[in-house]
């Protein structure tokens, strides 16, 4: 069987249609199919690969940590540089007050961590999301994603989860004291690359503030999330609906 026959046949994939481009090679901002045609990876691995592929100082990176060891232990058993570098990188780039990091596997698995810590930290139970949000496909951020077609066939998910819509500053009146935490995206990918918009955050944050709620930007990694803000003040043009994929595009 060919490469593609067993993609086909012995993959989950997420997509009725994935693109099935076979990816021979990948520098910079292109990827090179087998078939010789270039393509711009905007895509970037979901941001994985976000200062491109194979930049020389992350394989500079790779090869100094591979002449020491791999894998190790995930939970903080060990003191690990890489680890502890990174975690005080980090910390140094947000508030005084979150100086601790928490290393996850996924964007999922974050939102899992999220949702469990704003529920013993403030005894409340209400979740409250946004309608068209995506986090994830875990039971948690399953309960809290935005679009009923994904998610109706695990029902029943997590109770007392409330959907209010992207931008509506009226509707953060559902925002009460029964309230453990507010989940937000900067920009809402899966709707349509759709921006929060200025006023609505500031609102977000002053009605948080009053009734002790806990509001998380997700979605992002913590530099993404400070510069996506920005990005949103100036954007202007939204994809029209059926663009979702038109981000990959093929280089004569």
């Amino acid at each position: 069987m060919t490469e593609r026959e067993l993609f086909y046949r012995h993959l989950g994939l997420p997509s009725f249609y994935p693109m099935g481009l076979e990816i021979d090679k990948a520098e910079g901002i292109f990827m090179y199919a087998s078939s010789g045609e270039r393509y711009i990876d905007l895509v970037s691995g979901i941001a994985v690969s976000n200062t491109g592929h194979r930049h020389p100082k992350v394989l500079e990176a790779i090869r100094n940590q591979l002449d020491k060891y791999l894998h190790l232990n995930v939970y903080g058993e060990f003191i690990q540089s890489p680890q502890v570098r990174l975690a005080e990188y980090l910390t140094a780039l947000l508030p005084e007050k979150l100086d601790s990091v928490y290393y996850v596997n996924s964007g999922s698995e974050a939102i899992e961590g999220a949702l469990k810590l704003a529920k013993r930290y403030t005894g409340r139970t209400e979740i409250i999301s946004f309608i068209d949000s995506y986090h994830g496909s875990t039971h948690g951020s399953l309960s809290i994603l935005g679009n009923e077609t994904l998610k109706n066939a695990f029902r029943p998910l997590l109770p007392d989860v409330r959907l209010v819509e992207f931008n509506n500053y009226c509707h953060l009146e559902k925002i009460s004291k029964r309230t453990a935490c507010v989940v937000i995206e900067m920009v809402q990918a899966e709707a349509g690359i759709i921006p929060v918009e200025e006023y609505f955050i500031h609102q977000l944050k002053k009605r948080c503030a009053r009734d002790g709620v806990r509001a998380g930007l997700v979605s992002c990694s913590v530099l993404s999330i400070m510069i996506s803000f920005l990005i949103s003040l100036c954007w202007q043009k939204r994809w029209e609906p059926g663009c979702r994929w038109e981000h990959l595009l093929r280089q004569k």
